[in-house]
């Protein structure tokens, strides 16, 4: 497994940007991280990843519970919202995914911009709900050496390996809505 982004390929490092940001911020050192392909995922972990729709739906119907979302931190600037997050379980709000998001508002209807502001429901949802026309785009996945940070947040030990992938929502039109790291509990 890989130590830092300098180890891995340009391409992974720059889908990893939103997580990599949180981390330098809070100067913490990133995970071990290694590329993994969708078929070299275990099971379980391959049908929550490997898909092209939304993670909050994905985890929604997983877990038969409706998600939200705790945000961890947060940096905006003008029309562009980095977050780090974790999707919790309404019925228990037990952790489902810890992700790191950058969220190009520009496009966006304004009361939806406003929710994605106010940072309780998942990106996932309000484009459900604001009938957004998007496409989820998988453009890598991952296997991640659950860190301290990682193992609080997500109830996950520490040094055990779990997954993850990183995605681009696009619109209609093919512009970019939000790239997202998305790291699933090593249980799940």
């Amino acid at each position: 497994m890989q130590d830092t982004l300098n180890d891995i390929s340009d391409e992974l490092c720059s889908f990893l940007m939103p997580l990599d940001f949180f981390y330098s911020k809070k100067k913490f050192k990133l995970p071990k991280i290694a590329p993994v392909t969708g078929s070299d995922l275990p099971e379980t972990k391959r049908k929550l990843l490997a898909h092209k729709t939304d993670m909050t739906s994905t985890l929604t119907n997983h877990h038969g519970s409706d998600l939200y979302i705790e945000v961890l931190d947060n940096e905006l600037n003008e029309n562009y919202l980095l977050r780090m997050v974790v999707l919790k379980k309404l019925f228990d709000s037990k952790p489902v995914e810890f992700g790191a998001i950058g969220i190009d508002l520009s496009k966006l209807d304004k009361l939806m911009v406003e929710e994605i502001k106010e940072g309780t429901k998942p990106l996932g949802k309000l484009l459900e709900l604001y009938n957004v026309k998007y496409a989820s785009n998988p453009r890598a996945y991952f296997q991640i050496e659950i860190d301290e940070y990682i193992s609080k947040i997500l109830d996950s030990p520490i040094n055990e390996i779990s997954f993850g992938r990183c995605n681009e929502i696009t619109d209609s039109e093919g512009f970019t809505i939000a790239d997202i790291v998305e790291v699933l509990p090593h249980s799940n």
